[in-house]
């Protein structure tokens, strides 16, 4: 397992002595960060995929074809 060091002040400290102990709170702090960074690239593929394959439809369609079915 690695080590990790990390420098804070004194009045940070009582703000993470809120949430639990030192590393617990890092690690999960670590853990939101990594999420956060694999949605953004996660996101940033699928905008990347819709620019390539428009949606056939726009949303204006669906809402007329919606109408014409009720009006069957």
């Amino acid at each position: 397992m690695r080590t990790i060091c990390t420098r804070i002040t004194e009045e940070e400290k009582p703000q993470l002595n809120k949430y639990g102990t030192f590393s617990h709170t890092l690690r999960e702090a670590m853990k939101l960060y990594l999420n956060t960074k694999k949605t953004e690239k996660v996101l940033s593929n699928l905008g990347e995929l819709q620019e390539k394959n428009p949606a056939k439809t726009s949303t204006k369609e669906i809402v007329r074809l919606i109408m014409e079915d009720r009006r069957r």
